[in-house]
């Protein structure tokens, strides 16, 4: 990485030298804004109806009251009077069908309820069952209450005073209202009016106060007038049956029935409230579309100013050389295609960073290893000729012994220039076609005896028919290097390297896994750095040259290891079948 860091610096010194000075708007400015400028158009934009839909609304509102005229008022009001009245009349059509049924005299008195039949009960239970009517009632010759149906409503009679007469019948009540009992009135044949003969009781009907009540509905709106039912007893109440005080005198008063009359109360507050109440809710609706137009344009800015930080940060840490942290992710379409062009930079410039470097270091090592090789290799061999004729003419064995070694470690130092010279100028490779399992049983046989002496056993799994296409002296020295790495890497722990081959596509993969201590991570992210090694006698150059060699083959490699667990080196070559 610090590879990477000081061909970034370099790069950039190069463009400082030749760069054009631009002036940078600072980011903090939010004078020309886009987010700004969407705020105080949205503001206009949705100001303007709202201020003409109000101005509007009062000049329709304005003219309520003048619109609501009395003809209208008349209008609805012949409408409630004819309901009320056509309400009493068919509960008296109801009454009289129910008293012809009821003409036997021993039934208008107190032990009348006993004398009924199940026929004429089961014709009072279903008068009760209608929504109107509370009851049933009976009355003597002299308008005594005798019996009711059923028995309990006879305890809600009491303080049934105000009598009105209407078409033959009488109105009697209403009744005190209370929680406890329903409010109602009692509607019976006036027989003074309507004698008949034999005739010694009537009947009445005990009706619900709130049926008439309810009439009135329909000309309450709730808005312009408010109507009340005066009953015959002089109380007023509302269209739910409740008495009211009079604290205003009725506007205009219309008759219902005799002692019964429809009190109407034309209130201007009434009419203006609603008025007054929009344009309320009007402010309030425009006081909100502005917080929520400021809301979005906040929420909004922020959202933008995070996602856009967040991508500056990253450009500036590419800018300042580390390419291995990704693009930080946002949100939206645009800012999303934005990332994904941004990644696309980071890792075509980290690309190109490494393949930079790679030749460079190529390079470098190419004309490291040219001088080596002239003005080392050369006086080594000078210096190892003269020791090797040394040896032969020394007759004392320790002296002799000690040029042995001399020889040997001027052995090594050729070695490591010759795997110098093979990883900066390896030779081009020399394709043919390479039967995989012939191959991996010769390396095995070649390791088998190291592998014996330290109690390791090889097993080679293979397609008898597996076929690639490669130099077999490059890819022999590489398996034969991971044979022997995993073997030293197995000297503490593990009994088992497995070598398959396999065909995954067009590729063939030469796996070399073995079950020793593995590596940690650290370590795995550059094992195949040049010079990088663990060992104390290591170059680190030997999987630096396998990668190499795999590379210049027209293949890849890669390289699993779980601490603990064991290491996988995986080779891919091009199938036989394809370069054929």
């Amino acid at each position: 990485m610090s590879h990477d860091h000081s061909v970034v610096r370099h790069i950039r010194s190069q463009e400082s030298d030749t760069a054009v000075d631009v002036d940078v708007v600072p980011y903090g400015t939010s004078k020309n804004r886009l987010a700004s400028k969407y705020l105080w158009l949205s503001l206009l934009v949705a100001l303007i109806p709202l201020i003409g839909f109000a101005s509007l609304y009062d000049s329709y509102f304005s003219q309520l009251v003048t619109r609501l005229t009395e003809e209208q008022l008349a209008t609805r009001v012949a409408a409630t009077q004819n309901e009320f009245r056509v309400f009493i009349r068919e509960r008296k059509f109801e009454l009289l069908a129910l008293a012809d049924q009821f003409d036997n005299p021993n039934l208008f008195v107190p032990s009348g309820r006993q004398k009924i039949s199940s026929e004429l009960e089961s014709l009072l239970r279903l008068q009760v069952d209608a929504r109107s009517v509370y009851g049933v009632v009976f009355f003597d010759e002299k308008g005594e209450v005798v019996w009711t149906f059923p028995e309990e409503r006879q305890a809600a009679l009491t303080g049934l005073e105000s009598i009105s007469e209407f078409e033959g019948t009488e109105l009697i009540g209403p009744s005190p209202f209370s929680i406890e009992q329903p409010s109602g009135v009692v509607l019976r044949i006036a027989e003074h009016l309507a004698p008949r003969s034999g005739r010694k009781g009537s009947i009445g009907f005990f009706l619900r106060f709130n049926s008439l009540t309810e009439i009135l509905q329909g000309l309450d709106q709730g808005t312009a007038f408010r109507v009340l039912l005066q009953a015959g007893d002089g109380q007023a109440y509302d269209v739910v049956g409740q008495p009211v005080t009079m604290t205003k005198v009725a506007t205009q008063r219309f008759s219902l029935l005799p002692g019964w009359s429809l009190l109407v109360m034309q209130d201007r507050e009434l009419v203006m409230s609603p008025v007054e109440r929009m344009r309320y809710w009007l402010i309030i609706l425009m006081i909100f579309t502005v917080a929520g137009l400021f809301w979005l344009h906040m929420s909004i800015s922020r959202r933008l100013n995070r996602q856009v930080e967040s991508l500056i940060d990253s450009v500036e840490k590419v800018a300042l050389g580390n390419l291995e942290t990704p693009v930080a992710n946002v949100q939206g379409v645009e800012m999303l295609r934005l990332r994904q062009a941004i990644e696309r930079m980071r890792r075509q410039l980290k690309t190109f960073i490494r393949s930079t470097l790679a030749i460079e270091r190529q390079a470098t090592l190419g004309q490291l290893a040219a001088g080596l090789a002239h003005d080392i290799r050369n006086p080594l061999t000078t210096i190892r000729t003269t020791v090797a004729a040394l040896a032969r003419r020394e007759t004392n064995p320790e002296n002799k012994e000690m040029m042995g070694l001399v020889e040997e470690e001027i052995d090594r130092v050729n070695d490591v220039l010759e795997n110098l010279l093979n990883f900066a100028r390896p030779r081009d490779p020399l394709a043919s076609k390479i039967d995989a399992k012939e191959l991996l049983n010769g390396i095995v046989a070649l390791v088998g005896a190291s592998a014996r002496n330290q109690s390791i056993e090889l097993r080679v799994t293979c397609a008898s028919s597996l076929a690639f296409w490669a130099d077999e002296g490059h890819v022999r020295q590489v398996l034969m290097n991971l044979l022997l790495n995993a073997l030293e890497a197995m000297s503490v722990q593990g009994r088992l390297i497995q070598l398959d081959a396999c065909q995954k596509g067009d590729e063939v993969a030469l796996s070399v896994c073995d079950d020793g201590q593995g590596m940690p991570e650290d370590i795995l992210a550059h094992i195949m750095e040049p010079f990088y090694t663990t060992k104390s006698a290591g170059t680190g150059l030997g999987l630096a040259i396998c990668n190499t060699l795999i590379k210049s083959n027209g293949g890849r490699m890669s390289i699993d290891s779980i601490k603990g667990k064991g290491t996988t080196v995986t080779v891919f070559l091009p199938v036989a079948k394809a370069q054929e």
